[in-house]
């Protein structure tokens, strides 16, 4: 590109002329589309930086005039979005304290009475009939919803539902039974 031809789009984007400030302002929204950002006010946003930084760039004369002037907004936009995604990579923080550690060690009464209710669910399921637990290792397991997993059963979405519901009503009652039963044990004062 011609050094002339380079200044006199920067004086007219400058002035503010609508048909330079729109080619510029169209090929920085190609860029920040190309991102794919989540929301309208983020790419707006992004948009009105990239524009700003041109006119900042240009005003202070940072422009070198080694690529057109729609090339030099377009890398300027590439650079003020992956300013953007590394912004929001720094501000997810964690505070390390509320964090629950994994370790066994961590919280050990915790994790005994962790043991003990996963033991007495597990005790629960075992207890229902076999296609009862085929049917909640479909939905719960396997993700599949009610029309889905009634399909492979041959049974209507109603009639998921309401197994389901039985189910429900079934494995709390046996857990009840259960519970009462650990809690009568011997060295359980919990």
């Amino acid at each position: 590109m011609d050094n002339e031809h380079a200044a006199a789009d920067i004086a007219a984007f400058l002035r503010g002329e609508p048909e330079v400030v729109a080619e510029v302002r169209a090929s920085i929204r190609g860029v920040v589309r190309g991102f794919q950002f989540r929301g309208r006010d983020a790419e707006r946003d992004l948009v009105q930086e990239a524009v700003s930084r041109v006119v900042q760039n240009l005003s202070g004369g940072q422009f070198r005039g080694e690529s057109s002037l729609r090339t030099y907004a377009q890398q300027l936009a590439k650079y003020v979005c992956l300013e953007h995604i590394r912004r929001q990579r720094a501000e997810v923080r964690l505070d390390f304290e509320s964090v629950p550690s994994e370790a066994r060690w961590s919280e050990p009464e915790e994790t005994l009475l962790r043991e003990e209710e996963h033991a007495r669910n597990m005790q629960a399921f075992a207890a229902l009939p076999a296609e009862s637990r085929e049917l909640l290792r479909l939905l719960f397991v396997d993700g599949l919803s009610y029309v889905e997993a009634g399909r492979r059963l041959g049974l209507s979405e109603t009639a998921v539902k309401s197994r389901v519901h039985r189910l429900r009503a079934e494995c709390r009652e046996t857990l009840a039974r259960i519970t009462g039963a650990w809690k009568r044990m011997p060295g359980a004062e919990r």
